[in-house]
């Protein structure tokens, strides 16, 4: 117990110093701030020292350490967008994903019980890929694979893959918008929100190019991408929030809506 204790001390200072920012074609890692649970009780967090990985729950406003476990290797919690905003938990709050950083060759996830810290699965793919989102009942995680051939590239082409934990297969084939299946997205993730149902909103910014939103089903395997009534994203965008409310996805910037999609048909105004 007390080694358990000094190293959770070491590391959670080396942390407060150490949070991982996005560089590269993805937003990266997150290391220490980690991932708040559904109901907002308990945040999970996951620290390395670059050869091994903690991860610990901790009870919200008393600091009390539920839950810890040691993984080998260095693994974080993913960023989903270039604001700092996490993902990984299921929403239903019993499956955890955590990752390497997306390679240059192999790219590795792991699928964690989040109630008992058990590894339910874990995979090495081949390639450079990130997180994206994850079904509500964690039985099937997103990627974004890059494409590109200079892996540091900021703005290069991208696909999204859907990977089946039950089975530890990457489903063939990309998750693409089926109006425009030869459009290839690139862009920044710059906010990102969830429905109940399933579906995760991310607002994407492109140079010279109109911002869109990425609209993905992580449970029938299914995506739409909106450009929005801008003519190219300024710097402002990066200040924009995504809320769904009333069937209508707002985009806030402000304390304020300044555009809503609805959900169902697709349009903005």
């Amino acid at each position: 117990m007390k080694r358990t204790l000094v190293l959770l001390t070491i590391l959670g200072a080396w942390a407060a110093l150490a949070h991982a920012s996005g560089g590269g074609p993805a937003p990266g890692l997150d290391f220490g701030n980690g991932i708040v649970a559904p109901g907002g009780k308990l945040r999970y967090s996951a620290l390395s020292d670059g050869r091994t990985t903690v991860l610990e729950s901790v009870v919200i406003g008393t600091g009390r350490v539920k839950g810890v476990t040691y993984f080998k290797g260095s693994y974080g919690i993913p960023l989903v967008t270039f604001g700092g905003e996490t993902g990984g938990l299921s929403r239903d709050g019993a499956n955890l994903v955590l990752a390497t950083w997306p390679g240059f060759a192999t790219t590795s996830f792991l699928l964690v019980d989040a109630h008992t810290f058990q590894i339910r699965g874990r995979v090495r793919l081949h390639g450079s890929y990130s997180f994206d989102a994850i079904s509500p009942d964690g039985s099937l995680m997103y990627l974004i694979q890059y494409l590109g051939k200079d892996p540091n590239a900021i703005y290069q082409p991208y696909a999204v893959r859907a990977f089946n934990w039950n089975t530890l297969t990457l489903y063939p084939g990309s998750i693409v918008d089926r109006r425009e299946p030869d459009e290839k997205m690139t862009g920044r993730p710059l906010a990102r929100t969830g429905s109940a149902s399933g579906w995760a909103y991310t607002l994407y910014s492109r140079t010279r190019k109109a911002p869109f939103v990425h609209a993905l089903d992580t449970v029938h395997r299914r995506a739409f991408c909106v450009d929005l009534p801008w003519q190219h994203s300024g710097k402002w965008i990066a200040s924009v929030r995504l809320r769904v409310r009333g069937g209508m996805l707002e985009l806030r910037r402000g304390g304020r809506a300044i555009a809503r999609m609805d959900t169902k048909t697709l349009k903005v105004r």
